[in-house]
């Protein structure tokens, strides 16, 4: 980091946000966010008027992911971890690693939902009514046009999901660990050859394979999980939920696994996992005493399964995040 602004406060929706403002050596702005939920960040790379590369690292229900101005603006979401929420008027959809999402966003975007409170992904945001309309000024012989390629994909649907697919995952995971020091140049390329590889494809490729989820399915899984959250130190089964929300369990568990990706059983540890998590950054007690409320007797059993959800020890997760917040 060269610069670092003061922690300020912020309001977005509901929730008061600890805000935080670095500006980088490779020329991007990185924001952290941090409210009693969790934590988030995003590393911005203004690659040139109008179009943005971000970098998101979200360990929260809900989070950020910047406001586009009013107007034309595509937005395209790679998630490498996790899980996101995309709602629009007809329903919502749910990328889940190695998933792209394309889409044109026509009122401010404020926050997205991550229904296992975990997500890694970069967001490029390109906002046609400034950005060059043909992005041959970057190559000549190169003729790509970000909105007739959104146009054309989201002909039929808000958003154009590409479920995991070699070729994008290789696109990606090359942006995720940039090979030179000039990551803004680097970027801009990217983001050519992502838009030239989308402007090839067959709207029809994947319009089978994007399942969609009625707002009723997504109330029924969202209760659900607040039931399980409210009534953690209980023994909560499918039958038990079915019976408390008058559907049957087939109904249930569909609605439940189409939001969280999970069955209810994997729901629950994750669920524990994220509180103790919350618990590593916001308090002192010690790993142990976390473990023991999570129903754990043995440290190494915990820490097992902290690390299968969370990617990272307890000790490593708390050194981490506790460094963001402090931030």
């Amino acid at each position: 980091m060269i610069d670092e602004k003061p922690i300020s406060k912020a309001t977005i929706g509901d929730r008061e946000y600890t805000v935080s403002k670095q500006a980088c050596q490779d020329g991007a702005t990185t924001y952290s966010f941090v409210d009693n939920n969790g934590d988030s960040q995003m590393k911005i790379y203004n690659l040139s008027p109008g179009i943005k590369l971000t970098h998101h690292s979200v360990h929260t229900d809900r989070s950020y992911l910047g406001a586009a101005k009013k107007g034309n603006v595509i937005e395209i979401h790679h998630c490498r971890e996790g899980r996101m929420e995309c709602s629009y008027e007809d329903g919502y959809l749910y990328l889940m690693p190695g998933d792209l999402a394309i889409g044109i966003a026509e009122r401010d975007t404020k926050e997205y939902v991550f229904p296992l409170r975990h997500y890694h992904g970069i967001t490029i945001t390109i906002n046609t009514d400034i950005a060059p309309k043909c992005f041959s000024c970057f190559l000549k012989d190169v003729n790509v046009q970000p909105l007739k390629v959104a146009h054309k994909l989201c002909e039929e649907s808000a958003w154009f999901i590409i479920r995991s697919k070699d070729y994008i995952e290789h696109l990606f995971s090359e942006m995720y660990s940039v090979p030179c020091g000039n990551a803004k140049g680097y970027y801009k390329i990217k983001v050519l050859e992502l838009l030239l590889v989308l402007s090839g494809i067959d709207p029809n490729e994947n319009r089978l394979n994007t399942y969609t989820l009625s707002g009723s399915q997504v109330e029924l899984a969202k209760r659900a999980a607040s039931y399980i959250a409210d009534n953690m130190d209980s023994s909560i089964s499918v039958a038990l939920l079915s019976q408390k929300f008058h559907v049957s369990a087939t109904h249930l568990q569909n609605a439940f696994k189409g939001v969280f990706g999970v069955p209810v059983f994997s729901y629950i540890r994750i669920h524990k996992m994220n509180a103790a998590a919350l618990q590593l950054v916001r308090t002192d007690k010690t790993v142990m005493e976390i473990a023991n409320e999570c129903g754990y007797d043995n440290a190494s059993k915990f820490a097992s399964a902290f690390r299968e959800i969370m990617n990272e020890t307890p000790l490593d997760y708390r050194k981490l995040h506790r460094l963001i917040s402090a931030e």
